[in-house]
Formats: structure tokens, sequence, C-alpha cells
């Protein structure tokens, strides 16, 4: 009788303990001096490496004896397609700036150029949707001490940074 009750709780246990979580950090930071946000994105290198391989760039290896040229850019259109930035209905783009290899993460670095604020900023976060719908994508917001923080899951990838969030110092420049 005892092994009917613990096996289903000991099976419960193993499949939870065997259950893959799957997440990325975005971390974005307004400089104002610069007029700009910071963005650093840290991704596990095997997530990302399965997910450029399933929109097509099958032959893709993520590791530093590559092709970096090629693995940039192949990077640089996946973040452009799936981390999103906007203001009054208008993409905003940033730069890629590059990336580096730290153990299991790959961390990509961006900036985004902002000369002027008009309403909300909106973010949308899709990193890894297609592939993984489970995924969940962490967003840190920082302005000066000002600090926030989403949690990107699939069915609600997108928020807005409030305009009287940002400095003064940018909005309707």
């Amino acid at each position: 009788m005892i092994k009917l009750i613990l096996a289903p709780a000991l099976w419960s246990l193993f499949a939870f303990w065997l259950h893959n979580f799957y997440v990325s950090t975005t971390s974005i930071r307004f400089v104002p001096q610069e007029n700009t946000l910071q963005i650093t994105t840290q991704v596990f290198m095997d997530d990302l490496e399965a997910v450029l391989r399933f929109n097509g760039n099958d032959k893709i290896q993520l590791n530093p004896s590559d092709e970096q040229a090629i693995i940039d850019n192949t990077l640089e259109n996946y973040l452009r397609k799936n981390i999103i930035f906007g203001n009054q209905g208008k993409k905003r783009i940033f730069d890629f700036l590059g990336k580096v290899y730290k153990n299991d993460l790959v961390v990509a670095y961006m900036e985004l150029k902002i000369d002027s604020l008009s309403g909300p900023l909106e973010i949308k976060n899709t990193l890894f949707y297609e592939l993984l719908p489970d995924q969940k994508n962490i967003i840190h917001f920082k302005v000066g001490p000002k600090r926030k923080s989403f949690l990107a899951v699939s069915s609600k990838p997108e928020f807005e940074i409030p305009e009287h969030f940002f400095s003064t110092e940018i909005l309707n420049k």
C-alpha cells in the first residue's frame, strides 16, 4: 500500500526535477548624459543555438573559434526581430554592439539612442517563443535610482515604460 502512495509522489518529484526552465534576462539602463538606453541581454548558449537552427541557420555553432562575423550578423538579426522598442507606434532601432561568451551564456550588448520621447516607451521581448512556448524573459529597466522589472511570457510579451519614468532632460526636446 505504501508503494502505491509513494510511487506517484516520487514520480511527480522526478518529473519536476527533469523539467527545463527557459529564462533570458535583459537589462536596460538609461544614460541621460548620452540620451541612450544601454541594453544587455543574457541567454543560454544552447537555447540560442537551438532557436537559430530552428529559424533556418542549420549549421550555426556558437563558439569562439567559428566565424564571428556570421554569428554576429545572425544574432543581430534575431535580436532585432524579437526585442522591439517603440514610441507612439513608431519602431525604434537599436545598434548591435557585439556579444561575448561567458561560460554557457551569450551576452549581447546593444544601444538605443533616444533624442526625444513623448508618451511611453514600448518594449516587446519575444525571444525563443517560436521554439520554447514556456520561455520567460525577464526585463530590468533602470533610470538613475528608479527600477522597474517585468516578466515577459508568450501570452504577454509587451510592456510600457511611462514617460514620467525618464528624466525630463529628454522629454519633448
